[in-house]
């Protein structure tokens, strides 16, 4: 992790370009995930920019994942997701 645990949505998108490609969010979604208080952070009044907790990123795509695995069902032996 950087010495700098707040990034940018836009920073967090360049660290982590798989969240735009594979999951879909964009720096304006995840200003919207600190305005909804699932990501930890605040606004910098100075740089107009919205700053996140870099773990709380982590934490969020970790439970992300948790939750897709458990839609996966097992039908005939093979792993199915629903």
């Amino acid at each position: 992790m950087s010495k700098n645990p707040y990034l940018s949505p836009s920073e967090i998108i360049e660290k982590y370009p798989i969240l735009e490609s594979k999951l879909n969010i964009g720096a304006s979604e995840i200003g919207l995930f600190l305005k909804c208080k699932l990501l930890s952070g605040f606004y910098d009044r100075t740089k107009r920019v919205a700053m996140i907790e870099e773990q709380s990123v982590i934490d969020l795509v970790n439970y992300i994942n948790k939750k897709i695995e458990e839609q996966k069902i097992i039908l005939n032996g093979k792993t199915e997701k629903i």
